[in-house]
């Protein structure tokens, strides 16, 4: 089988002949080649994201931009952004006020840390329900077939909808403190913008319905102990269902990033009718073992991760990481419901070797 096929076949249901290797090289590629991430967006292939990728073996399924792009046709409202002095600027104005968003470089992590949230106050969200009301979105598939097209057998490209309402407050641009505050002090407001967000996301999947790819992301870098139950309840699992049963009626499937703590989570993914979690992060920077993650998932929900960056990046060893690959691919016993994979990006100071070895290791470990 290709790299790909056995990605497929694990989404089908059917048992590969050895686990499949994915892995998003994109933040270790730029640190370690010194190159700046462009946080409007990719507009072209990498190709030493590319080159990477084939130097594994590993199939390359996210990290290659948006294949829609999102507009508005009424010009009372206006979106831009730019780079001036080392600091990332986001700006809409509209006829309700404005929004501005700042993010500046940090050398160390390689990344943009938020120096200044899109939304200051609970008034800010009649402008975002003003926004997301007004979004038209137009596919972009060329993007999608000039990824492909470089990458081959290599290709498995999920196509990733924006986050959900809730996951827009906390995960960037309201925080997390904020908006629990605003759940208890301004429950209808909340729970207008998070509808608006939706209703929203829900019309972008409907135009891009139809493109190539297989698997449709839900990006909310998800995590359970900020995430929680009553909140998933509440505010997501109607959204995250809708999601998933309109994909499933067109024969796509739907997957999950949960950038965090998955105990707690893993059931009532399963049960709104998500195919797949991805950054699956073990035990020990997590609460479970793969087998117990396995457990509380059941036997049906694809689980892609496995190395904790603890145990992937510099402070781990070797042997850590080998016994971290092992206990995961162990779990194909349990289920062939898996996935090889970094448990999020692979991490900008994971050892070359490390990242050479997991062919090898897969092979080793991961045949049926």
């Amino acid at each position: 089988m290709t790299p790909s096929q056995r990605v497929k076949a694990v989404y089908q249901g059917q048992t590969p002949d050895q686990v499949p290797l994915m892995l998003d090289l994109s933040h270790w590629h730029k640190k370690n080649y010194n190159i700046r991430f462009d946080l409007s967006g990719f507009k072209q292939v990498e190709q030493g994201l590319v080159d990477l990728h084939k130097k594994i073996g590993a199939v390359a399924y996210i990290e290659m931009g948006s294949f829609y792009d999102l507009y508005f046709d009424d010009d009372s409202i206006s979106e831009k952004s730019w780079t001036e002095n080392g600091i990332f600027h986001h700006q809409f104005i509209t006829p309700l006020g404005e929004l501005h968003e700042q993010r500046v470089f940090e050398q160390v992590s390689y990344s943009y840390n938020i120096k200044q949230r899109l939304l200051q106050s609970v008034d800010d969200f009649e402008i975002v329900c003003f926004i997301m009301d007004r979004y038209k979105c137009k596919p972009a598939l060329e993007r999608y077939h000039a990824w492909r097209q470089a990458l081959g057998d290599l290709a498995f490209i999920y196509c990733n909808l924006p986050y959900s309402g809730l996951g827009y407050l906390i995960s960037r641009n309201f925080g997390v403190e904020n908006t629990c505050l605003a759940m208890y002090d301004h429950p209808e407001e909340m729970k207008k913008l998070i509808n608006s967000v939706n209703n929203c996301n829900l019309r972008v999947l409907d135009a891009i319905i139809d493109g190539p790819f297989d698997v449709v992301m839900l990006t909310d870098n998800f995590d359970s102990n900020i995430h929680n139950p009553n909140m998933f309840n509440e505010f997501t699992r109607d959204y995250y269902t809708a999601v998933a049963e309109r994909l499933h009626e067109n024969g796509k499937y739907c997957a999950t990033h949960v950038d965090g703590e998955m105990k707690g989570c893993l059931k009532n993914m399963s049960e709104c009718g998500v195919d797949c979690i991805d950054a699956a992060t073990p035990a020990p920077m997590f609460a479970l073992t793969p087998a117990q993650a396995r457990a509380e998932a059941g036997p049906d929900l694809i689980l892609s991760g496995g190395i904790p960056a603890t145990e992937f990046g510099a402070t781990g060893s070797d042997k850590g990481f080998v016994k971290a690959v092992r206990d995961w691919l162990e779990t194909k016993e349990m289920s062939p419901r898996l996935i090889m994979a970094a448990g999020d990006q692979v991490p900008p100071d994971a050892p070359w070797h490390r990242i050479e070895m997991l062919p090898e290791l897969v092979e080793k470990y991961g045949t049926y």
